[in-house]
């Protein structure tokens, strides 16, 4: 633990008070599924709503993909055992968890479930975004393939976009560390419905994760 705070003041990121830091013992973590929100629905029926909820667990997994796929890519450096994303997924998904709404409920709990003693929660917004009139299609298919994919390409390059990543330990639920940044053009396009990430985002998270030596 004397190495993780000497990385946390390193690195500038707020590390909790040295009583509490020497109480935390990770030996394996879960990276879980990322919370996009990529517009604010204010003009969107009930039929499309479902459409942009579907695109939203489908990029915040493949966030948490890329997020893994990082955190992952130098074992040997690596501090502790990453839980396999899949694996993560696939737990939570037979419990019955809506994968949008995990990184709001009790991490605690999810991390018990999981078996592992610490996870990473993430969130993506997309601020001050607006989808436009969507009232007027209600196919699944043809929403995702036209109006939903060019609203939500123009919410990714037109709108700020802030990441906040956080760790929350497993057994008391307390934060240990948390880094935000805000992303800037070309740091995410949207390629045939598939979000591709520029390596400068994950350079910066690797900077900062305490876990990653």
């Amino acid at each position: 633990m004397r190495k993780i705070l000497m990385l946390l003041l390193l690195t500038g990121a707020t590390p909790l008070p040295i009583t509490a830091q020497t109480n935390y013992d990770h030996k394996v973590i879960a990276v879980l599924p990322c919370r996009t929100k990529f517009t604010e629905y204010k003009n969107i029926s009930d039929s499309n709503m479902q459409a942009f909820r579907t695109l939203e667990v489908k990029y915040g997994i493949q966030l948490q993909e890329a997020l893994y796929n990082t955190i992952t890519a130098d074992t040997n450096r690596l501090l502790v055992e990453v839980q396999p994303w899949q694996t993560t997924d696939s737990i939570l998904r037979n419990a019955g968890l809506d994968l949008r709404k995990v990184p709001f409920l009790d991490i605690s709990a999810i991390a018990k479930r999981l078996k592992v003693d610490a996870c990473i929660v993430t969130t993506a917004t997309y601020g001050g975004g607006n989808v436009g009139n969507m009232r007027g299609s209600t196919s699944m298919a043809g929403l995702i393939a036209d109006a939903a994919a060019s609203q939500l390409n123009k919410a990714i390059y037109r709108n700020n976009k802030i990441f906040t990543f956080r760790l929350i330990d497993g057994k008391s639920g307390d934060e240990v560390w948390n880094y935000s940044q805000e992303m800037t053009v070309g740091d995410i396009t949207l390629v045939k419905d598939q979000l591709v990430f520029s390596k400068r985002i994950f350079k910066r998270f690797r900077k900062q994760f305490p876990y990653c030596d």
